[in-house]
């Protein structure tokens, strides 16, 4: 819907979820009886101010268990200017709080609608690792163009912000210091993304970069200062025919880290994170969901031998495989209920604040998680 000037929308959405696992915490203490930590509320507003200049906030209440400690919290706030370039290209600029754009979901996580299923890939956007409001904002600009022929278009966007890395877990895993405290600091972050599409979706093929250069201020005990940079680059691509999308979706995570051990060594490191899944819309209201996940912690040790005779944890914390199917229902309007059911093997996307003596024990390398999520919008 368009929206004139002076005209003013209001949209939200309740969602609450229930979470059981086999082993292993996630989303609150989820074995045993299960957990109720997993809900989120939200509220947004847009409206235009001027025929090429929109406004849009969105605040957000979002109870994670461990995955998310934050709250309340403003998840996004901005202002969006655009203007013609001739009769097939835009240009805008948007400033504020704005959304990240990365990959597929980034930039529309935050509705439970607009996510395949429960969970977006985990190996890929980080929830469980409480890294959420870290990913999916920041605070700077971003410049975007599109150009469209036909049944092509091309689009850009380009980001210069300061992340919100003071929030969940993200100073953790930068820094790859348990329980880090600290403040992060320097050189704003970067994000590109490039996409092409066809038909207005049909097919998608983008390619997202962040690139992050921040100084960490220590506050751990034995911990030295350091700097860390941090390089993830990300391809997808996405089919979306008439009852079936397919998507998939690869990228690397190279970290380098200095200053935090003795001597001044630096420590490089590259993960690999994939996934594949396909969606079935067998009626108007049900669809089904099918995705294997993959997470490497470093990708010149796929088994974590190596890592685990360093460090002495178990090798399945440095990796982590999910094999997931789902079911989507929308009930009546504006009801919608998501269940799926994860097996997975490894440990490396387990959150240590749901799980505190993750690192003390030695437990299985397989475990199941199956969650379900009612939500209503508005």
């Amino acid at each position: 819907m368009e929206l004139g000037i002076g005209d003013w929308q209001a949209h939200g959405f309740v969602s609450q979820g229930y979470t059981l696992t086999s082993e292993y915490n996630a989303y609150g203490h989820s074995t045993g009886n299960g957990s109720l930590d997993f809900t989120e509320i939200g509220v947004n507003v847009l409206g235009h101010l001027q025929p090429n200049l929109l406004i849009a906030a969105q605040g957000l209440y979002r109870n994670g268990g461990g995955s998310d400690r934050e709250d309340f919290r403003l998840d996004f706030a901005n202002l969006d200017y655009h203007f013609s370039l001739g009769k097939q290209a835009t240009a805008g600029i948007r400033l504020g709080r704005v959304k990240n754009p990365f990959g597929l979901y980034n930039d529309t996580r935050d509705v439970v609608w607009t996510r395949p299923g429960v969970f977006i890939p985990q190996s890929v956007y980080f929830d469980s690792l409480a890294l959420r409001q870290a990913m999916i904002s920041s605070d700077g600009g971003i410049l975007y163009n599109r150009f469209a022929v036909g049944d092509h278009a091309l689009k850009t966007e380009f980001v210069v912000s300061e992340p919100l890395d003071d929030t969940g877990g993200a100073a953790e895993f930068l820094t790859g210091i348990p329980n880090a405290r600290g403040k992060l600091g320097g050189r704003p972050l970067f994000i590109g993304r490039m996409g092409y599409e066809w038909q207005e979706g049909r097919f998608r093929l983008l390619f997202s970069v962040v690139n992050l250069d921040r100084d960490f201020k220590s506050a751990t005990p034995g911990v030295s200062s350091g700097n860390l940079k941090v390089l993830y680059p990300l391809a997808s691509a996405q089919v979306n025919l008439e009852d079936w999308s397919f998507t998939g979706e690869y990228g690397r995570i190279t970290a380098e880290r200095s200053g935090f051990t003795p001597g001044g060594v630096t420590l490089e490191n590259t993960s690999e994170s994939f996934y594949v899944q396909a969606q079935y819309r067998f009626t108007q209201d049900w669809s089904a969901l099918l995705r294997y996940d993959s997470f490497t912690a470093n990708v010149n040790d796929r088994s974590g031998n190596h890592l685990a005779a360093m460090t002495g944890l178990p090798k399945h914390r440095f990796y982590a495989r999910d094999l997931t199917a789902g079911l989507r229902w929308e009930v009546v309007r504006n009801w919608m209920i998501a269940g799926e059911y994860h097996s997975v093997w490894g440990t490396g996307l387990v959150s240590p604040v749901d799980n505190p003596d993750l690192n003390q024990r030695n437990g299985p390398e397989r475990w199941d998680m199956f969650s379900i999520m009612l939500s209503y919008r508005f």
